[in-house]
């Protein structure tokens, strides 16, 4: 029953980024969504994805705190120490493999949104993220994970196109 739990709560987040309408509600839904996959994941025993996700959790909290985007600069040193870490405790626990780097490719992508892009490219960056840990979903068998991240992927691409339509009805 607590692993059937473990799996429906990223679901009922992944359902939640539908109603995501503004940057900010994306970035609070993000957040709970990364308490609940790390849980998921620390379940399943997937590492890399729990460290993955408490690193991503912690720059996702910076940006609802701060608000603010990082220069380019400091984006890609912040991004590059973060992917050190990630990669490091791979190493540690001899999880070096093509199904480990999945994680930290989706992480990369993401901070990167998170820390350097403003709403069309954050969603981008989180399509992009969520197709690639949807994958990594199915290939780990963590359904909850897979189920979410494929949600999320469609919920952005969905505030996406209306965010280009609206910057589209704008410049007519």
């Amino acid at each position: 029953m607590f692993e059937l739990l473990l799996h429906t709560i990223p679901v009922l987040f992944a359902v939640g980024s539908f109603w995501s309408n503004t940057e900010r509600k994306l970035l609070l839904l993000n957040l709970g969504l990364c308490a609940a996959l790390a849980s998921l994941l620390a379940f399943e025993q997937a590492w890399g994805g729990v460290v993955v996700i408490m690193v991503a959790g912690l720059s996702t909290t910076y940006r609802v705190v701060t608000q603010k985007l990082l220069p380019a600069y400091a984006t890609y040193i912040i991004l590059a120490l973060m992917t050190v870490l990630v990669a490091s405790i791979n190493t540690l626990t001899g999880k070096t493999g093509l199904l480990e780097l999945m994680p930290v490719l989706t992480f990369m992508v993401y901070r990167f949104g998170e820390l350097h892009c403003k709403e069309a490219g954050l969603r981008i960056c989180m399509i992009i993220g969520s197709v690639n840990f949807t994958v990594y979903g199915v290939a780990t068998q963590t359904w909850g994970l897979a189920i979410t991240e494929a949600l999320f992927a469609i919920s952005n691409a969905w505030y996406y196109v209306k965010l280009r339509r609206q910057i589209a009805a704008l410049s007519i």
